[in-house]
C-alpha cells in the first residue's frame, strides 16, 4: 500500500558513474586531523526537492555549495541546483545535452569549475533562463562570484578517508545505486535524536544511480541528506549503513569554495569586455578568460545548430545580446555617433581544430579586433576534423609497406601519391561531412548563422546600410564564408572586405558563390594570404598521417575531393586563374613581410598576418 506522503511516482535515479579519468586528483587525508568518534551534521541545511526531474546531481551539489557558503556567511543566498545540473549535462557531453536525462558527478564538478554557480533566484527552474535585462539579474555574471576551489576524488572504498574528509570539510558529494530500501523512507515516523536508517537491500539490475550529500557519520553508518523533500526520511536525512555504502557506492568528491577575487568581481560587474586606455584586459586564467570572450562567440555543433555542450554556451538570447548589449556598448565606448559606421567582423576558424584550440584562437583575435575598434563575432564550429583524420586514417594505412632508406625527393613523391590514392575514399567522406557542416552554419532555419542575421536585423544597434561588414576565414572557414556571402548578399547585406587565410574552399565553389559578388559589389574587396607553392610542398602539417610531406591543401586537392585533382583557392598555383580579371583582389604569399606563417595551420596564430588583416580592414 502506498503511504500517504509517498509521491505518486518515485523520483528518478539517472546518475551515471564517473568514467575513468587519470587527471582526477585523489584526496589524501591529513594525518593531523583526528576524526571524532561520531560527527553529526554541522549545519541545518534547507531540505531540497528535485520533484520528478533527473537533476539530483545538481541538487546534491547545491547542498554542498549552500553548506560551504553558510559556514562562512549564514545568510548567503541558496545556489541554483538547476544551473549546476545544466552545466553537468554540458560536460557529460551526452547526446542532447540539454535534455533531462541525468548526469555524472564529475560532469557537475566540471560545470561548477568552468562556470561557477548563480543564485537560485536567477535560475529557479529546469529550463535555462532568458537573457537578463540588467547585469544584476544576469545568472551568467552572478555565477562568476561563486567559483569552485580545490576539489578531490575520494576513494569510495576507504571509509576512514571519508571520515577524515568529513572532519576537514563537513560535507561530501556522493552517489550510489539506489535500491528499493530508499523508497521506504516516505512518511516514516520521526524519532527524537535518531535518523531513520535506510533498509539494506541488494540492488536489482535496473536500479539506477542517485546523488546526495554525506553530512556526518555514526558508528553504524553515514548520515546523508537527500533531495526528495522533508517527507522522506527524518525530514530529509537518513542513516546509510557502511555495508550498504560499501556495496552500492559509485563516486565521492570533496570540495572547497574558491576565492572570489577582485578579477571575478570585475568580470561579474562588466557590461562587456573590460578595457583600460584602449587595451582589452582578458584574465590570464583560462576559465575566467573563456567567460569574458564567451558573449562574442556563437558556438555551433553538427548541422550548424547552437551548441548545448562544452565550455561555451550559446542560446538565441545570447545571439540577440551580441548586438543589443555588446555592439551597443562598443559603439558607446568608441564614441560613435548614430550616423557613424561600426566595423563588424564575422570570423570563421578552420575545420581542423577542437574546442580548446578554437578558444585559444578566439582569445587572440577577439581582443585584437576590439582594440582596433572592430567588433568581433567569432563563429565556433566544433569539428576537430584533424584529430578524426589522424586517428581514422592512421589506422587505415598502418599495415601498408613504407619506403625504406633515405626519403629522397623521388621516394617522397611516390609515398605521397600512394597515400593520396589510399586515403581518397575515407578522406572524401570525412572532408565531405565537414563541408556539409560548413554549409549548414548558415543554411538551415535554426542555424547559428541564420539566427545571427535575424538578431542583427532586429537590433537598433545595427544598421546594414550604415555599418561595414567584414569576413575573416582560415582554411575551411573559407567554405563557411563562401556560403555566408552567397546567402546574406541575397538578403541585402554587402561586405566591405573578405579576408582569407590559406582558404580550403575549392575554386569551383568560390567561383559560384563569391566571384559574382566581387563583380557586382556584394563584396567590395578581397584579401588573401597563402603559402608560396615551394613552401606548400614541404609543409609538415600532415606528417602525422604516416609521413605525408605536403600541405593539407595538397591532400585535399589530390585526395579528399573524390580522388580527382581539384583546384583549391588557397594553393598559389591555382589562385591567379581563380581571380583573373578581378581588380579588387589582392594576395600575399607567405612567408613574407605581411605574413610570416610557414605552415597551413600557422596563419591564424601569426602576429604579422593578424596585423595585416586588421590594417586592411581599417583601410576602407
Amino acid at each position: 500500500m502506498t503511504k500517504a506522503s509517498e509521491p505518486k511516482s518515485l523520483p528518478r535515479r539517472t546518475v551515471v558513474p564517473d568514467s575513468l579519468d587519470l587527471r582526477d586528483r585523489p584526496y589524501q587525508p591529513a594525518i593531523a586531523v583526528h576524526p571524532a568518534p561520531e560527527l553529526l551534521p554541522a549545519l541545518a541545511l534547507p531540505v531540497l526537492n528535485q520533484q520528478q526531474t533527473s537533476a539530483c546531481t545538481g541538487f546534491a551539489l547545491a547542498n554542498v555549495v549552500n553548506f560551504l557558503q553558510r559556514r562562512l556567511v549564514p545568510a548567503a543566498p541558496p545556489a541554483s541546483p538547476y544551473m549546476l545540473y545544466s552545466m553537468a549535462r554540458r560536460y557529460d557531453e551526452f547526446p542532447g545535452a540539454s535534455a533531462d536525462t541525468g548526469s555524472s558527478l564529475r560532469g557537475a564538478m566540471k560545470g561548477w569549475y568552468r562556470h561557477g554557480v548563480c543564485r537560485e533566484a536567477l535560475w529557479p527552474r529546469l529550463t535555462m533562463p532568458a537573457s537578463a535585462s540588467s547585469a544584476a539579474a544576469d545568472w551568467w555574471r552572478d555565477a562568476a562570484t561563486r567559483p569552485l576551489g580545490a576539489y578531490y576524488r575520494v576513494d569510495t572504498r576507504s571509509i576512514t578517508d571519508m571520515h577524515v574528509a568529513l572532519n576537514e570539510v563537513g560535507i561530501l558529494y556522493a552517489s550510489a545505486v539506489c535500491h528499493e530500501g530508499w523508497d521506504q523512507g516516505f512518511g516514516v515516523p520521526g524519532a527524537a535524536g535518531h535518523h531513520w536508517s535506510i533498509p539494506f537491500r541488494e540492488a536489482a539490475p535496473d536500479d539506477g544511480g542517485h546523488a546526495f550529500v554525506i553530512v556526518g557519520y555514526t558508528a553504524e553508518g553515514f548520515v546523508i541528506q537527500n533531495s526528495w523533500g522533508e517527507g522522506w526520511g527524518s525530514k530529509g536525512l537518513a542513516l546509510l549503513s557502511y555495508a550498504d555504502w560499501s556495496t552500492h557506492a559509485m563516486d565521492c568528491w570533496v570540495a572547497q569554495l574558491g576565492v572570489a577575487t577582485t578579477q571575478h568581481q570585475a568580470i561579474a560587474a562588466a557590461v562587456s569586455l573590460r578595457s583600460s586606455q584602449g587595451k582589452i584586459a582578458l584574465a590570464g586564467d583560462t576559465v575566467l578568460r573563456d567567460r569574458e570572450i564567451s558573449p562574442f562567440i556563437i558556438d555551433m555543433e553538427n548541422n550548424g545548430v547552437l551548441s548545448g555542450s562544452g565550455r561555451f554556451r550559446t542560446q538565441p538570447g545570447d545571439v540577440a545580446d551580441l548586438f543589443n548589449v555588446h555592439l551597443a556598448e562598443a559603439r558607446r565606448l568608441w564614441g560613435l555617433q548614430d550616423h557613424e559606421p561600426a566595423d563588424i567582423v564575422l570570423y570563421a576558424h578552420g575545420g581542423l581544430v577542437g574546442e580548446d584550440d578554437a578558444a585559444a584562437t578566439a582569445a587572440t583575435w577577439i581582443p585584437a579586433l576590439y582594440e582596433a575598434r572592430i567588433f568581433p563575432v567569432f563563429l565556433m564550429w566544433e569539428t576537430d576534423f584533424w584529430s578524426t583524420v589522424k586517428n581514422r586514417l592512421a589506422d587505415l594505412v598502418s599495415g601498408q609497406p613504407r619506403p625504406t632508406g633515405g626519403l629522397g625527393d623521388q621516394l617522397k613523391r611516390f609515398w605521397n601519391q600512394r597515400l593520396e590514392k589510399l586515403l581518397a575514399g575515407p578522406g572524401t567522406q570525412m572532408w565531405g561531412e565537414m563541408k556539409q557542416n560548413a554549409d549548414a552554419l548558415s543554411g538551415t532555419a535554426n542555424s547559428g548563422g541564420r539566427l545571427l542575421y535575424q538578431a542583427a536585423q532586429a537590433s537598433s544597434a545595427f544598421d546594414a546600410r550604415r555599418d561595414r561588414l567584414h569576413l575573416i576565414g582560415h582554411s575551411a572557414g573559407s567554405i563557411v564564408h563562401s556560403h555566408v556571402v552567397d546567402r546574406l548578399c541575397q538578403r541585402g547585406w554587402t561586405f566591405d572586405s573578405l579576408n582569407l587565410m590559406a582558404p580550403a574552399v575549392t575554386v569551383d565553389l568560390f567561383s559560384r558563390t563569391v566571384v559574382p559578388r566581387l563583380k557586382d559589389g556584394g563584396v567590395r574587396r578581397m584579401h588573401q594570404f597563402h603559402l608560396s607553392d615551394p613552401v606548400e610542398r614541404v609543409d609538415p602539417t600532415c606528417k602525422a598521417i604516416l609521413g605525408y610531406s605536403r600541405s593539407l591543401l595538397y591532400l585535399v586537392s589530390e585526395s579528399f575531393e573524390h580522388g580527382t585533382r581539384t583546384p583549391v583557392l588557397g594553393m598559389e598555383k591555382y589562385f591567379s586563374g581563380a581571380v583573373a580579371g578581378l581588380s579588387n583582389v589582392q594576395a600575399w604569399a607567405a612567408p613574407g613581410a605581411e605574413s610570416q606563417s610557414s605552415t597551413h595551420g600557422g596563419f591564424d596564430d601569426d602576429p604579422a598576418t593578424r596585423a595585416s588583416v586588421i590594417k586592411l580592414i581599417k583601410s576602407a
